[in-house]
């Protein structure tokens, strides 16, 4: 898209922002969301690390398999032929297997990363690499150090990546020359962009409701210059954007002391060019220590700075916080001697000092900081024009939609052999008893309860169907379908069922009546269901940001069968 606009005479970012501005206002130019299903836009490499993303986090988990990657996922229902978006173009027949390469780096042979992929790379454990974790659910920043180098092939993650940056680099010597991309940015929180869209109405530029300007009234479109040949060398040290600001959540100041700072702990780089002098990030230690420097949670000056940029802001005098930390400078080697308590940070509302522990808003409350809002306070009511139109203007009780296990046209899979079966509300929270997807199949672990994936039925709805304690079910509705043991309780709401997130079926499960396969994770009778709110950028706190706000766990509240097994069947699937 830019090489065309420079082509066309445009030089500027502006003249060729303004460009495909005007090709997308008169239908020259479309997004590839328009169009999901052209090959064009198909999501060609699938690089998972590090987690079991289809298996644990993809809600739909049959349709990632079927229609992502090619597999014989076990989607019961049909396409709704009753339902068609006006600007999506949908074709008639979905393609299946969509991604060409899948690239699996994870240390657990996970149920729907790893079994799928075409190349499994050698991952180091915790405990064979460095690292650096910290929540808010606990004070202490702790550092990951090997107990053993990594073994065989195995390499920590830093160094795969890198590897594979080196030889990327290498080829784009040849096959990738220097280009520039158009990205798209959304309205952002913490900035100007918050207040783009005055009193929360949506005005459609493609309708000619709104001129289309981005920033306004659609997104930022920002000329990104990609220099592939130098990406191993970008990788292995810290650019000078970093020298320029350190920002986050709205808060910023000057990264030159930061970066003083950085060089002086980890060294410099040896690399030709532009390159020679910066600070070197090309082992892991690098990388935590400069972590660790540019933190307020672990730089006694960064968080100095981090309150004195937020006290500017908000005519406040925050400095006092941060009173007699100013030398704190942790590193992974303070760390691995002893876990360290983190310091406060302007980033949270939350703080942590004189051994009191995190509770959030402490900042607003007590110091009188504004909230992240669009009015500075707590309020419950939102006054943007799409929150009016679902009714979420209030945070009031939604009851389901009324939808059934199958629709119209799903008839020929649904099951007709007359046994009895119960229709309930399947949820899928956290789960406990488990790591996640990590270890669950360890003999303590599995014994620590049922052992492999359950659901939790209340014990009534259970006598409805025959079943007692620990029976195999079967679990379904036109998303997939599940074989899976029940745990019979009272304390489960009749009409709701409940299946706890993240049971990788690491542990054999028999087939299914309805699919004659083995029977599903918990995901397999979800599906995503985007919540259009959730899209609203350029109104105060309401401002899209992937994987930031939203999307919740609505689409986990789904409607599904229960039934008995009346034979668990181990030989087929």
């Amino acid at each position: 898209v830019v090489k065309e606009a420079k082509n066309a005479g445009a030089v500027t970012q502006q003249q060729i922002v303004q460009r495909v501005v005007d090709q997308l206002q008169d239908g020259r130019l479309h997004f590839a969301v328009e169009e999901p299903d052209n090959p064009q836009n198909f999501p060609r490499v699938f690089f998972n690390w590090r987690s079991n993303l289809l298996g644990a986090s993809g809600k739909g988990n049959e349709y990632f398999l079927r229609y992502l990657f090619g597999a014989d996922g076990q989607v019961l229902g049909k396409e709704n032929e009753a339902w068609r978006p006006e600007r999506v173009q949908v074709p008639d027949e979905i393609p299946e297997g969509k991604v060409d390469l899948i690239v699996n780096m994870d240390f657990r042979m996970t149920s729907s990363s790893a079994l799928y992929a075409d190349i499994v790379l050698p991952a180091a454990t915790w405990y064979e690499k460095y690292d650096l974790s910290s929540t808010d659910m606990h004070p202490f920043v702790h550092p990951f150090t090997p107990a053993i180098t990594s073994p065989w092939e195995t390499r920590s993650d830093w160094d795969a990546f890198r590897a594979i940056a080196k030889t990327f680099s290498e080829l784009a010597e040849k096959h990738l020359p220097e280009a520039d991309d158009l990205v798209l940015r959304a309205l952002g929180h913490d900035s100007p962009k918050e207040v783009a869209q005055p009193l929360g109405l949506v005005k459609d530029w493609l309708t000619g409701e709104a001129a289309p300007i981005p920033g306004q009234t659609m997104p930022d479109f920002i000329v990104v210059h990609r220099d592939f040949k130098n990406v191993y060398r970008q990788m292995s040290t810290l650019g000078p954007l970093a020298e320029k600001e350190v920002a986050s959540k709205g808060i910023a100041f000057s990264g030159a002391k930061a970066y003083e700072e950085a060089l002086r702990k980890v060294g410099s780089s040896n690399e030709d060019g532009v390159f020679f002098g910066r600070p070197s990030i090309e082992r892991d230690q690098q990388v935590v220590d400069v972590i660790l420097t540019y933190s307020g949670a672990t730089n006694g000056k960064r968080s100095i700075e981090g309150w004195a940029a937020l006290g500017k802001s908000t005519s406040l005098e925050l400095r006092p916080i941060m009173e007699g930390a100013e030398e704190v400078s942790y590193s992974l080697h303070d760390l691995s001697v002893q876990p360290r308590v983190s310091l406060p940070t302007p980033v949270w509302s939350g703080l942590e000092q004189d051994g009191r522990r995190y509770s959030p808003f402490v900042v607003n409350v007590e110091y009188g900081v504004p909230w992240r809002t669009l009015t500075g306070r707590q309020h419950f009511y939102l006054d943007h024009e799409m929150m009016l139109d679902f009714a979420e203007n209030l945070p009031i009780y939604r009851p389901p939609l009324g939808e059934t296990p199958f629709s119209t046209g799903d008839g020929d899979v649904k099951p007709q052999d007359g046994g009895k079966m119960i229709t309930v509300r399947y949820l899928t929270p956290h789960q406990k008893w488990g790591f996640h997807t990590t270890y669950t199949d360890t003999p303590k672990m599995t014994a620590l309860f049922r052992g492999g994936p359950v659901i939790w039925i209340n014990d009534k709805d259970a006598e409805a169907i025959g079943v007692k304690d620990n029976d195999w079910v079967e679990v379904f509705n036109r998303n997939g379908a599940i074989a899976t043991r029940a745990v019979v309780t009272y304390r489960i709401p009749q009409g709701i069922a409940m299946m706890y997130h993240a049971q990788d079926r690491t542990l054999g499960v028999p087939a299914t009546a309805i699919t004659g396969k083995r029977g599903g994770t918990h995901n397999s009778v979800t599906r995503v269901i985007p919540k259009p709110t959730h899209l609203i950028g350029g109104y105060g706190q309401l401002s899209f940001g992937f994987n930031y706000y939203g999307p919740t766990g609505h689409q986990r509240d789904v409607m599904t069968f229960i039934r008995r097994l009346k034979e668990v069947n181990w030989l087929e699937g």
